[in-house]
């Protein structure tokens, strides 16, 4: 007996679950995130599940009238008939679906010094990229928030990367430098790639799709130290 109440205990709390994870969706409300790389915007749909709605109900059978005809009495006519303007009603449609897409925000890339750098001297990099992305809404009733973290590579255009997650910072934060031993002008990027995950009705899922990538460059101009020579 003990057992048997514990199954239905647990049937009973799956049963209330008001949101689920598309495609296998079992409950009122489907819920999906998914990111689309070629647009760099961040999807959240959701949608009625029609399989857990109610049946619609019977409509009741309308009593037949019987008909007497009465006699015709003429009505006076009228001197003059002013015609009602006709304004239609709205019409109050209930959303079934529902989908919203957010763009990533996409920042700058920075570097210390701003114009000429020296030659074996440390070049500080940093982006101002948020450390992270939230967004919450909510779609048919349902609360739906979304967590999305990046990860930083940068390209230093001598050859050299460096992958962390870390996005640097102007000075004196040094967190992400590159020394030059050479002078030239040198292109360097970061590539930021965002993924996370999304929670609704106390449920966490990975965001689906692939990763959104964002590239942000800058020109770095080295040249070389002065040198000061003594007999």
């Amino acid at each position: 007996m003990p057992l048997l109440k514990i199954l239905i205990a647990l049937l009973l709390l799956i049963s209330v679950t008001p949101a689920s994870a598309a495609p296998n969706c079992k409950t009122k409300v489907c819920v999906k995130v998914y990111t689309d790389p070629k647009t760099g915007k961040l999807i959240i749909t959701a949608k009625q599940n029609g399989s857990s709605t109610s049946p619609k109900p019977v409509p009741k059978p309308v009593p037949t009238r019987t008909w007497t005809p009465r006699p015709y009495t003429p009505r006076p006519v009228a001197t003059a008939i002013v015609p009602k303007k006709y304004t239609p009603k709205p019409v109050v449609k209930l959303s079934l679906s529902d989908q919203l897409a957010q763009l990533i925000p996409m920042k700058e890339i920075h570097h210390q010094p701003a114009t000429s750098a020296l030659v074996q001297v440390p070049v500080n990099f940093w982006t101002t990229t948020p450390p992270n992305f939230k967004t919450s809404v909510v779609m048919l009733g349902v609360p739906i928030t979304v967590y999305l973290s990046p990860t930083y590579l940068w390209n230093f255009g001598d050859g050299t990367e460096l992958s962390s997650t870390t996005r640097g910072a102007p000075f004196p934060n040094q967190s992400i430098t590159h020394t030059y031993t050479r002078s030239g002008k040198y292109a360097a990027s970061l590539q930021i790639t965002w993924g996370g995950t999304w929670k609704a009705s106390g449920t966490t899922s990975e965001v689906s799709g692939g990763a959104i990538v964002q590239t942000l460059y800058t020109e770095v101009n080295v040249v070389s130290a002065p040198s000061k020579y003594s007999n």
